[in-house]
């Protein structure tokens, strides 16, 4: 019988051969011996080669850049000044010298600036006009009480006279446990300093020339 022989030809990973053998239906025909010699000579030089446990091929490594942003560090916050503490002003009663001018102006009160009507009606009401020395009967018809005593607070009115043709008004301070009393008044030229514009304090120890006080 003969055979039909068939070689291939594998690579292993370490480069070496290895020769499979195929052996075809046997012939009747005897047939000499083959050689590996003889074997090798047969296998075509154009025999497939096939590569066996090639290795895979690496995929390319790729670079990866992390970027991190900083986080801006937290400002400490600033305290705020705490609001100015408002202490109240002490109020003292300060009084006008003798020479000092007077510390308000205009006419609002109805009275002429400068004069010791306007002073009075500077210090306190007075819903009634005229001359100094008409106080004492104008003052009436408004319900002002009147006496000859005088009182902190009152009006001293005095009337017409040589040295004071229209009269005089001047405005009771305080009372003196003597009877006399202090006054402030404007317009007055009995005491040094005094006169048109001009405030000043003296104390009355004598009642001459005075009308009354109006309440």
């Amino acid at each position: 019988m003969n055979r039909t022989v068939g070689a291939t030809l594998r690579l292993t990973v370490g480069g070496g051969a290895i020769f499979a053998f195929g052996f075809g239906a046997l012939a009747s025909v005897p047939q000499p011996p083959i050689t590996a010699a003889t074997a090798a000579a047969a296998v075509p030089a154009s025999s497939p080669i096939e590569h066996m446990d090639e290795p895979i091929p690496h995929q390319a490594r790729v670079a990866v850049m992390i970027y991190v942003l900083a986080t801006p560090e937290p400002v400490p916050a600033v305290a705020a000044a705490p609001p100015p503490v408002r202490r109240p002003m002490a109020r003292t009663a300060a009084r006008v010298p003798s020479s000092a001018p007077a510390s308000a102006s205009g006419g609002g009160n109805g009275f002429s600036y400068g004069y010791c009507t306007w002073w009075v009606a500077h210090k306190r009401y007075i819903p009634w006009r005229g001359n100094a020395a008409q106080w004492w009967w104008n003052a009436r018809p408004f319900g002002f009480a009147e006496g000859a005593t005088p009182r902190a607070g009152a009006v001293m009115v005095m009337g017409i006279s040589s040295t004071s043709p229209q009269g005089h008004v001047a405005y009771v301070e305080s009372v003196n446990p003597d009877g006399s009393f202090v006054v402030s008044e404007m317009n007055w030229w009995g005491v040094p300093g005094g006169g048109w514009n001009r405030v000043d304090y003296r104390t009355v120890t004598s009642m001459r020339g005075i009308l009354g006080f109006i309440y």
